[in-house]
């Protein structure tokens, strides 16, 4: 039960609370009635925009890492700082590629500012800032011209969503803003031109410009509503259905704020002890438009909507797709002289407006807060007057909980179900007693809120909402956003920025049919297919309350969907190797959060390997790039010398593991041992001090390359049995060898030459590896590897490492190798290095390839320490991708296109900061 609430004192005469409990008072939540604005934007890089608490800056923090910067502001604000305010309005494009945020000034004009991103997350540059008059700030902004939506069908199928809001063919970006005057202003860049071009139309009339039409000729508005600010603003956009005539039906809304009702067509004065809230809503269809040559606005004022709150707190749109239309009605099978004349009526919803509202009364006791939901809707036939109503569907009251913050939850395209999610504080609550007292205590959950009657979502969770000991009541959220794939939720309030994990459906794992529904199994889906960051997805498994097996299962149901796309012959913008990417994300991120070292250090291998995949797959492009018919593009034989390098140096570590899993297994069944493992003959030890130290060290014992015990799940076996991961590996090496023939076969006419053609040679001579017989025998294992039940080699990608079902063509590979020229045994162990420091430093303890912090994530160079890099945040690995590749005073074409492809994600699929943040 809750402390009785209306019997909170007033603020001045507050009482001492009892010391083992917390109450809530009205003064806490009486800034979401001042509209105390705190944006907050997490962009599809996963990172997360807020504004500085004091000064005019924007943070920025790469989640889930501690990486913060400042997106540096205008010369004009860095000048003054003093006379300009925190940012109010902070918003990032979808494609991470713009950020715009408005600065309000302090007794002078606001500045509005637009930047473009460059390769890597954290370096922002300004494309241009513009000034905005007093009473004419922005009080919201978005970028449209957003891609499709990808959704996942119950099949496991990907497709994507009728277009959301207007198509912008010829600019990038175009933005849209709202300001205090009730004008809509359009800023966009031409694809061709350089400068940035702005558009603006009335909101509280009819309005109609464009590009050839001079703004200056027209007409100011006219009318009551010009001496009236608006205080707030939301964005809605419209799915467009297959039958539309146009591609842009967008909504506008607006909170007035009159001071009286007299005509007052002036500018309005910012004396604000004369202005009061007015209790209304305004709707404005907008239509943004593009001829083939101008762009062009149209704004369409809708009727009002008179909320039943006298405090309006929040307002988000919550769009929902429509449903396909029937054949059997389509324009082609119904012909327009055809159709009889019908009665108007109302299509299903196309959006919902969601607002929630406060009641102080006499403010003596907590608020009441309450929720309601209208239906936005198109009037069939088409009217003319009111092409559009709203109606109220939903309304919903919190009391004894108080609504704090709302945004757009997940939907469900199948049944067309659309939530919201809600922030609700506790009015009152117990504090732990003893003496290890934690430091947050719950004050509230969040819900996830069915439309259009706004009931709970019964089949999701609702998780606590976390507060300060000392402040269980004092900091309620002012703003939230959702992750880019809807899994967690980034609140601001005014001491404090938040994290919370969203609502989610309460579904377990089940049978392989099935794994493809899993949500966190769909939101990788979509967050691969839409290209974005899958950092929320890896902090969600990575919690230690996430069962180990779920990352399995999401892994094979994102496998799943991939492969069912593909069987029906739809377009997959990622591969295979993108999600094994995604998986090094998902290990490293679990291997940082579980206390046992043993499963720390299996989530580490599962990680480098993974990235391993993600190696080989680049290394083979690079080849193929630079491949001429006769041979290979020397401009950058270094370069290609340092992929033969690593590709070398991976392969030796592959076949010693086979090595020791063929060569010290005991023929005879141990049952005392797991199916998987294999123990070593009793070899007679050498009389060498020597070797028997080195045998019996500890150190050797710890290493991967124990002779003790053997495994056949090792993840680097993966590349031996996986059909992807096996013909990549085989290509690969065929390119090294290749490679490595082309340059014995030629005349050094130089001495760079030369020293390149002997590198090569030693590379190859002392690794112990015969490239054209092991070529042959991985050729031979492919068709093998494919042999296998789809769902098993889906599981072993899923795994990371081989299962049960591929280990007796595994061993049939390995003896294979063993048995054949392929190895040379004494050089693959013992390189002329460690004779010079004796038997204690066998290569058999060497760095774990991908593990030298000084090599080159992309190119397996050796980094420059004068040159400045980029760290990947999702491997770790650094690169200097994008210099230039001079050989003898030219440039080599291939290998920078190459570079370019890694220019704004690691080969891993992470996104670049710079390597000093």
């Amino acid at each position: 039960m809750y402390p009785d609430a209306r019997n909170s004192p007033s603020k001045g005469k507050a009482k001492q609370a009892d010391a083992q409990n917390w109450n809530s008072h009205w003064w806490d939540f009486h800034p979401l009635a001042d509209h105390i604005q705190r944006p907050v934007a997490w962009s599809n890089t996963s990172t997360i925009f807020t504004p500085h608490p004091s000064q005019p800056l924007i943070l920025g923090r790469s989640f889930s890492s501690s990486r913060q910067f400042l997106v540096v502001s205008p010369d004009q604000i860095l000048n003054n700082p003093a006379a300009y305010e925190p940012p109010n309005v902070i918003t990032v494009s979808s494609n991470d590629h713009w950020l715009f945020a408005y600065f309000p000034g302090r007794d002078c004009d606001g500045v509005g500012c637009l930047w473009q991103r460059g390769y890597s997350i954290d370096k922002w540059n300004i494309r241009d800032y513009w000034a905005c008059e007093r009473g004419a700030g922005i009080v919201s902004a978005v970028f449209v011209g957003t891609e499709r939506e990808w959704v996942t069908c119950p099949d496991g199928s990907t497709t994507r969503l009728a277009q959301s809001g207007p198509l912008t063919p010829v600019s990038n970006p175009t933005l849209l803003t709202v300001t205090q005057a009730h004008q809509l202003n359009v800023y966009f860049v031409r694809t061709y031109a350089s400068g940035v071009k702005s558009l603006t139309c009335s909101l509280v009339q009819p309005c109609y410009t464009a590009e050839n039409i001079s703004q200056v000729t027209q007409d100011p508005p006219r009318g009551p509503k010009t001496s009236r600010l608006c205080g707030a603003a939301s964005f809605g956009f419209i799915f467009n259905g297959e039958a539309a005539s146009d591609g842009s039906h967008d909504l506008g809304l607006s909170l007035d704020m009159p001071p009286d009702n007299q005509l007052d067509e002036r500018p309005p004065l910012l004396d604000w002890n004369s202005y009061e809230e007015e209790q209304m809503i305004e709707l404005c269809e907008v239509k943004l438009r593009f001829d083939g040559s101008c762009m062009s606005i149209l704004t369409v004022p809708l009727p009002p909507i008179y909320p039943p709150g006298p405090c309006l707190t929040n307002f988000v749109f919550v769009s929902v797709p429509g449903s396909k239309p029937d054949a059997s009605t389509s324009p082609k099978s119904s012909p327009k002289k055809d159709r009889q004349p019908q009665r108007a009526q109302l299509e299903p919803p196309t959006a919902y407006l969601v607002a929630s509202f406060l009641d102080f009364e006499e403010y003596a006791s907590l608020p009441k807060s309450r929720i309601v939901a209208y239906s936005i809707v198109r009037v069939v036939p088409p009217n003319p007057k009111i092409p559009w109503a709203a109606r109220l569907v939903g309304d919903r009251s919190l009391s004894p909980r108080v609504l704090t913050v709302a945004a757009s939850g997940s939907l469900s395209v199948a049944t067309r179900k659309a939530t919201v999610v809600v922030a609700m504080t506790n009015p009152g609550g117990l504090l732990a007693r003893g003496a290890a007292k934690p430091k947050e205590v719950p004050v509230g959950n969040l819900f996830a809120l069915q439309l259009p009657d706004l009931s709970d979502d019964p089949d999701c969770d609702h998780p606590s909402i976390l507060a300060p000991v000392n402040r269980t009541s004092s900091d309620c959220p002012l703003s939230i956003v959702t992750s880019p794939n809807k899994l967690l939720a980034c609140a601001v309030s005014m001491l404090q920025t938040s994290v919370y994990t969203l609502p989610r459906a309460r579904i377990t794992s089940g049978s392989k049919d099935i794994l493809h529904q899993l949500p966190l199994a769909q939101a990788l889906t979509i967050a691969l297919q839409s290209r974005r960051s899958t950092a929320d997805i890896s902090h969600i498994l990575s919690l230690p309350s996430t069962p180990a097996a779920m990352l399995h299962d999401t892994l094979f149901g994102t496998l799943t969907s991939h492969e069912v796309s593909a069987r029906l012959g739809t377009t997959n913008s990622f591969s295979m190797v993108d999600v094994m990417g995604a998986a090094v994300e998902i290990y490293k991120a679990r291997a940082r959060q579980t206390q046992n070292e043993d499963e720390k250090d299996r989530y580490l291998k599962l990680s480098r390997n993974a990235l391993n995949v993600c190696s080989v797959s680049a290394c083979l492009v690079a080849f193929d790039y630079c491949k001429e018919s006769e041979g290979y593009d020397l401009e950058p034989v270094w370069q290609l010398i340092s992929l033969s390098t690593w590709v070398v140096a991976f392969l030796e570590d592959l076949m010693k593991e086979c090595v020791f899993l063929a060569d010290l297994a005991d023929p005879t069944p141990n049952t005392s041992l797991n199916s998987n493992e294999v123990m070593p003959k009793e070899e007679p030890m050498d009389d060498n001090p020597f070797l028997r130290n080195w045998l019996t060290s500890p150190f050797q014992k710890d290493t991967n390359h124990s002779p003790h015990s053997v495994s056949l799940d090792t993840p680097i076996l993966l590349h031996l049995v996986h059909p992807l991961a096996l013909s990549n590996l085989r290509a690969v090496v065929f390119h090294v060898s290749s490679f490595h023939q082309y340059l014995t076969s030629m005349t050094a006419k130089r001495e760079n030459s030369q020293f390149a053609k002997d590198t090569m040679l030693d590379l190859v001579s002392s690794s112990g590896l015969d490239l054209k017989a092991l070529e042959d025998i991985l050729s031979t294992a492919i068709p093998e590897a494919g042999a296998i039940p789809v769902e098993e080699v889906m599981a072993s990608f899923a795994e990371g490492h081989p299962v049960p079902a591929q280990h007796e063509q595994l061993k049939k590979t390995i003896r294979s190798l063993t048995t054949s020229s392929a190895i040379d045994r004494p050089r693959l162990f013992i390189k002329s290095s460690d004779l010079v420091d004796g038997f204690a430093n066998l290569s058999a303890s060497d760095r774990p390839v991908g593990d030298d912090p000084g090599m080159d994530v992309v190119t397996k160079g050796r980094l420059l320490t004068q040159n400045p890099s980029l760290l990947c945040l999702r491997c770790g690995g650094r690169s200097q991708v994008g210099g230039e590749v001079m050989i003898a005073g030219r440039s080599s074409p291939r290998w920078k296109t190459w570079e370019r492809m890694w220019a704004a994600r690691c080969i891993c699929g992470g996104s670049w900061v710079s390597g000093n943040t």
